[in-house]
């Protein structure tokens, strides 16, 4: 992969439903042709939540889901990820559909992120905080290191790439630690969260990218993407997306992430924007075989 090559990653239908984008992905069979048309326009990763095929309700953890997707795949040369349920703290609780879906499915990357974290949630419009009632019970989303190492630790027994999720600047000043002593391989996968309505991490901006990337020494070598999230501003995300480039970074797009900001889009079509933003910049696409060679995954 060139050193400059951009990882486009896509969010592809994360808790977004049809009433906000009509092309919100929901069974199996949608979830992986929508996959294949993002790889097709040029994405290498795609990152995907498992759904009730008639409700569009979340199933997080669904190892049938997910394996359907996959198979559905086929023989192409694409990198799907799952996400994992928020509502379990035990590794196996947490985890089991990753561990099944590589033994069984072939999975090469796992879901692994490095910091608990609030849930936060803004309406701008209103100017008010959104749901906390319903938060009492459960209104954090729960990593903490133990579960973090012990989920590294499976996963580089499996030969699985994690992919880690930095939603504050404290997460990836953690990552860097876990580098230091040992318990996190390089290149490492990161994706470092710039999000707006879900209200986590510093307000969604190029500096708030420029903390993150002030944290990581440089003879740490990073694949870093920018998931510009829960945004409703499309010319926000674009100029995220833009200093992200800029800087070197990789970029994900996906109607799951944003479809306040994307009501009608497909993401294939955000697929291809992104790949124009990376035109602009002279910078070249890399394919799901460079990543591969990349991260050291299988053909």
């Amino acid at each position: 992969m060139e050193s400059d090559a951009v990882v486009i990653e896509v969010g592809l239908n994360e808790a977004a439903m049809r009433e906000q984008n009509p092309n919100v992905a929901y069974t199996p069979r949608e979830c992986a042709t929508d996959a294949l048309r993002c790889v097709d326009a040029g994405a290498s990763v795609v990152h995907w939540h498992a759904r009730d095929p008639l409700t569009g309700e979340q199933r997080l953890g669904d190892a049938r889901l997910y394996g359907e997707a996959i198979d559905a795949m086929g023989a192409s040369d694409i990198i799907a990820y799952p996400t994992y349920p928020i509502d379990t703290l035990t590794l196996d609780e947490r985890l089991a559909h990753v561990w099944v879906l590589h033994e069984r499915h072939g999975l090469e990357i796992a879901p692994i992120d490095i910091g608990s974290v609030s849930i936060v949630l803004w309406d701008a419009q209103a100017r008010d905080l959104v749901g906390s009632e319903v938060l009492r019970d459960r209104g954090v989303i729960a990593n903490p290191l133990t579960f973090t190492l012990d989920a590294l630790e499976r996963a580089y027994a499996l030969d699985m790439t994690p992919s880690l999720g930095a939603f504050d600047v404290g997460f990836t000043r953690t990552m860097v630690l876990l580098w230091e002593a040992g318990r996190l391989r390089s290149p490492v996968f990161l994706k470092i969260f710039v999000s707006g309505s879900w209200a986590v991490g510093p307000f969604p901006t190029e500096e708030a990218i420029d903390f993150h990337l002030r944290q990581i020494p440089d003879d740490l070598d990073v694949e870093w993407v920018v998931v510009p999230y829960s945004l409703d501003d499309p010319g926000l995300v674009e100029r995220l997306c833009r200093h992200a480039l800029a800087r070197g970074g990789g970029i994900r797009v996906g109607i799951g992430d944003n479809p306040a900001a994307f009501p009608r889009a497909s993401n294939h079509e955000l697929v291809e924007l992104a790949g124009r933003w990376c035109q602009d910049t002279g910078r070249p696409v890399a394919t799901s075989g460079d990543v591969r060679r990349r991260f050291g995954l299988a053909n």
